[in-house]
Order: structure tokens, then sequence, then C-alpha cells
């Protein structure tokens, strides 16, 4: 072949290959895509019922609401199509939130679709409904539906209050898969307000059991060294009312064998805090209160943490701490023949708060308002 001949085999294939690309470009126009921001999964009568907001291009402020069912959840979604004209598209996707009846269920069969799905983002956020998760999608906020992105930070909310949970699908399934542990979700509930995080679910595999509530979601997040910053109002004849600005270093959890054979757990907790506001008519901290101050955070603290320990691992038997995988990786050969599942909540469980609570200056102050140190 020479060279002219090659150019034009050269020329023939580019005009193709470039041909077949354009064909594929008017195809996958944006405009007959569905957008999707958010979808909301419940148990129907012959299968799922899939709420979906959505946008018709990404530059759109508005989002529509749109809502179909199927078998499964791969067919309810893309039974949209017959609703909109327009095929469901998932890289601009937000979150998922499940249904309580889906996680009573089990959430295996609805979450398998975003796990394997060629077409779907995995590390999304993951929400359960107080109720259904239409409800959630739902929502509106001063007249209008409250928008994917603001719903999306809720699942940031922890750094600030430090009594909510953040998770997404990858880590509920490791969660799920991981040895010893036992995974969880924040729970939403929608009101007039619009939507906001009220409890946190607990799990046995993929099986909802139970609830925390926002203070021994506190004590959770404690154990797992994950407290960036949160409020605790403590009251006192020493001190009167404080409010403090807490927040946990360096924790850790060390576990051994009894000489009874059972497994024990000591939880040590490092807190720090510091006083926001003093309130109940007192203008001064004194300095030798210091001490039953860091008391009194130090035992609710402690409270919470093991109301936590009591209601997921000795009541529902779920491991959201992770201390059967610490015992797992420390030993192997123990956890072999161990049915964790059935003997974690005979296990022993200490829990030890060290509280220190960061000295002011202190200062007192004239009847105009105006400041001066003491």
């Amino acid at each position: 072949m020479n060279k002219w001949c090659k150019s034009a085999v050269c020329l023939a294939l580019c005009t193709g290959l470039f041909l077949s690309l354009s064909a594929c470009t008017s195809f996958m126009e944006l405009y007959e895509r569905l957008l999707i921001h958010g979808i909301g999964i419940d148990c129907g009568k012959n299968g799922y019922v899939v709420t979906v907001r959505s946008s018709t291009s990404s530059e759109e402020e508005g989002e529509e609401f749109f809502k179909s069912e199927g078998e499964t959840v791969l067919e309810a979604l893309n039974n949209l199509s017959l609703l909109t004209g327009r095929e469901p598209f998932y890289s601009h996707n937000y979150l998922v939130v499940f249904g309580r009846e889906c996680a009573k269920e089990g959430l295996d069969s609805s979450l398998d679709f975003f796990v394997r799905y060629y077409n779907t983002r995995p590390a999304v956020k993951m929400f359960l409904a107080e109720n259904t998760a239409e409800e959630v999608l739902g929502a509106e906020k001063d007249g209008k539906l409250l928008r994917m992105s603001e719903l999306q930070q809720l699942a940031n909310s922890s750094r600030y209050n430090g009594k909510t949970v953040g998770m997404d699908i990858l880590e509920f399934v490791n969660g799920v898969r991981r040895e010893g542990s036992s995974p969880y979700l924040p729970v939403l509930k929608a009101g007039e307000d619009g939507v906001k995080v009220v409890a946190t679910a607990i799990f046995d595999g993929y099986r909802l059991q139970d609830y925390l509530t926002l203070e021994e979601t506190r004590g959770l997040l404690m154990i797992r060294n994950q407290v960036e910053k949160g409020e605790s109002v403590i009251s006192d004849e020493a001190f009167g009312t404080v409010t403090l600005s807490i927040s946990t270093r360096e924790g850790k959890t060390q576990v051994t064998l009894g000489e009874d054979g059972r497994p024990r757990f000591l939880v040590k907790i490092q807190a720090e805090a510091d006083i926001s506001a003093i309130s109940g008519g007192r203008t001064r901290f004194e300095s030798g209160a210091y001490g039953k101050l860091e008391a009194c955070v130090g035992e609710e603290l402690q409270r919470q943490a093991e109301d936590a320990i009591r209601t997921a691992v000795l009541k529902n038997s779920c491991d959201i701490f992770g201390f059967g995988n610490l015992l797992y990786q420390k030993y192997p050969s123990f956890w072999k023949g161990l049915d964790w599942e059935k003997q974690m909540a005979e296990c022993s469980y200490v829990v030890q708060v060290e509280t220190k609570v960061q000295r002011i200056e202190e200062e007192t102050f004239d009847v105009l308002g105006g400041k001066r140190n003491a």
C-alpha cells in the first residue's frame, strides 16, 4: 500500500470515528437527561416506590419532583422516563434517603443497585427517614421545595453540634461487611420548617434494630473520637449555669481478656471544654469552681457514652463502636471461635472520661456594661 492509500485509509477511519462520536454526543444531549439530585426509596405494594428530585440542566435553580414504582429499585427509576421522556442520569446525585419500612425489612436488596450499577455514585450521602423517604424529599422551606444540596449538608452538621452522624453508601456497606462492626445512619424528620436530624438509626447487618437519641449519639461520637465541636450546659450551686463548647482529642479503647475468658473493654475519652457563657446572674467565675465544673462535665459525658453502649451493644447487639473489630485484630485466634453477635452483651465495658476546662481570665463588669480585669 503506497503512502497516498495509507493517508486515505487513515482519513476515512478518522471521519468514521468523528461521525460516530458526533452521533453519540447527539444521543447524549443534556436536555434528554433527567439530572437527579436526590433519591428516596420506600417499600410499595408490588416492590418499590422511588421519589426523585431533579433538574433539567446543571445550571437550573429550581428542582422538579417525580415519583414512580417498580418491582425493583432500578425498574422504578427507569420508569421515570414514562413520566418525563428523559433518561435518569445519576452523576449529579447528592444523596439517597431510605424509608423506615425498607430498613425494617433490610436494606440489602434496595441498596445493591447503588453499589453495583455502573451509572451510580456509591459515595453519596445516605439517610434514613423517620417515616417515609417521600416526606423528606417532598419537604418545603419558605413555601419552596427544600434544595437537595441543603439536605446534603445535614450529614456534615456533626462538626458543629457533636450530636449527629454522617454516612455515605460505601461507609455503610463497609460497616456491614467489616469484622466486628455494625453500621448506623442519621435519621431525618420532615416538618413545617423543613427537615432536621432527630436520631441515629443502628443496624444489625442491613436490618434496622433501634435508635440512639441525640445525647446517646454524642456518646457514640466521643467513643469514636469524632466530636469536633458541641455544646454542653451544666448547672450547679458552685458556679451557676455554664454553657461550654466541648471537643474530644486522642481518646482510645483498649481490650484485654479477663481470667474468666471474657473480653474487657476500657474506653478512655479525653475532652476539652471552653466556657462560652455564664448565666444565672453571675458576673465572674471563681477559679476554685473549675475542679467542680470539670467533674460535672466529665460525669455528663461519661453518662452519654455509657447510655450509647447500653442501647446499642447490651440491648440490641449492634456493635456500632467497632469493639469487635478491635478484638478481632488483637486476638485473631480467640475471635475464630467467637459468636460476637451473641456474646458482645456479656463483655465488660468501662468508660473513663478526662475533662479539661480551659481557664479564662477573671473579669468583672460595671453597670454600664464595660469590662475591666479583676
